[in-house]
């Protein structure tokens, strides 16, 4: 196994396996929504989709373009697509006549959950409930209180770029991890329908790229604050405990007993506050049980989750280095969602164009393909930059 997954890591083939993922999630995408359009034909669209992607990862390591890029023009293109997104969380004027809820549920949540209300019980105008975990309302606390939810996206994607600018110094990895994000397809639809649901998963990927940066010789430094943190993401989207296995299980297993014990505390003692937050204002224990956010959200098959569970716990004891620890995570959330999304196939019989055969759950590794995608770049041009300096020396 070990083999298995040294040649997967470390061959030529992961950059195009991470960039196929990437791929894939925003191709399916534009053909979900591309054919309920009919201003630009759909084989035309694919075409031009195609061709800006291909040139994107042929040009990956270029020589020239790695000279020319510069600081400058990575922070010109962090805030260009700034103010693009900013624009976007505005260009929906009526989104009632759209059918689109994805705005208002995380809008009302954060209105009940701010003034002492039960959230998990209240319909939106399209009938549904809200499933939003605490970790998640008090991540977009923020955005909430500047008047406009959608904003959540914006602070999302700088805090991505942030966390490539702290990791990545190579500029042309840093423009080509900013564009890739800045022109996803799925994260443009996030963005004009003041969605949260990729935004849940760039705060894990940063919060993991940040921690490693910070604390890279010993990630249990700051116990408590670490506690605290992984409490709120983890009441995020329940998937999210993926990733934050791979990264932190088998460090955990090695630090000392009294960090194990502080993080586990500010953990359990983040976790119990903020659950309290949200069921505190429910009518009866038995209301909770009917009314809850793990019921309500789209959950995978039990069986199926418990096995990518176990998964995940394995392959945190393969992590060798940050790189994998993406990788892994791109492969397993992949998996866990594409199973979710056939199920609703086999099952539900949801075709690919219906309302509620969703893409964007395949979406949620988005940012953690474009990071692993990321460290395979720096791994070729470290190769290219170490073949130069002996072709000069001999």
């Amino acid at each position: 196994m070990n083999k298995i997954l040294t040649y997967t890591k470390d061959g030529k083939a992961n950059s195009l396996m991470m960039f196929a993922v990437y791929f894939v999630i925003n191709l399916l995408f534009l053909t979900k929504y591309g054919i309920r359009q009919s201003v630009v034909p759909l084989n035309i669209l694919i075409i031009a989709f195609a061709a800006v992607h291909f040139s994107m990862f042929f040009l990956r390591k270029n020589q020239l373009l790695e000279k020319k890029l510069n600081v400058k023009l990575v922070y010109l293109l962090t805030g260009l697509f700034t103010v693009v997104y900013i624009a976007l969380c505005h260009i929906l004027k009526d989104p009632y006549k759209m059918n689109i809820d994805r705005w208002q549920t995380l809008n009302f949540s954060l209105e009940h959950w701010t003034h002492g209300k039960y959230i998990y019980d209240t319909p939106n105008f399209m009938g549904n409930l809200s499933s939003y975990l605490p970790g998640q309302l008090l991540l977009a606390l923020p955005s909430y209180l500047l008047g406009n939810v959608g904003y959540l996206q914006v602070m999302a994607f700088l805090l991505f770029s942030y966390t490539i600018l702290l990791e990545f110094k190579s500029n042309l990895i840093r423009f080509t991890a900013i564009l890739m994000l800045g022109i996803s397809l799925s994260y443009i639809y996030e963005a004009v329908c003041k969605s949260d649901f990729i935004a849940s998963f760039i705060f894990v990927a940063a919060f993991i790229l940040f921690w490693h940066n910070k604390f890279k010789d010993n990630y249990f430094q700051k116990p408590v604050l670490l506690g605290i943190s992984l409490g709120v993401l983890c009441l995020t989207r329940s998937v999210a405990i993926i990733p934050l296995i791979i990264f932190l299980m088998k460090p955990f297993l090695a630090t000392d007993i009294s960090r194990k014990i502080k993080t586990a505390l500010a953990f359990l003692l983040t976790i119990t506050v903020l659950l309290l937050t949200v069921f505190l204002p429910a009518k009866s224990f038995d209301f909770i049980i009917q009314y809850n956010p793990l019921t309500l959200q789209g959950q995978s098959n039990k069986f199926v989750m418990f096995l990518f569970l176990v998964s995940a716990v394995i392959l945190s004891f393969n992590v060798k280095k940050i790189s994998d620890v993406f990788y892994f995570s791109t492969s397993i959330v992949f998996l866990i969602m594409l199973s979710f999304v056939l199920e609703k196939y086999l099952v539900l019989g949801f075709g690919f164009q219906h309302n509620l055969f969703s893409t964007t759950y395949l979406a949620s590794c988005l940012p953690f393909s474009i990071i692993a995608y990321c460290f395979s770049v720096r791994r070729e041009l470290e190769k290219i930059s170490i073949k130069i300096r002996l072709d000069n020396y001999t």
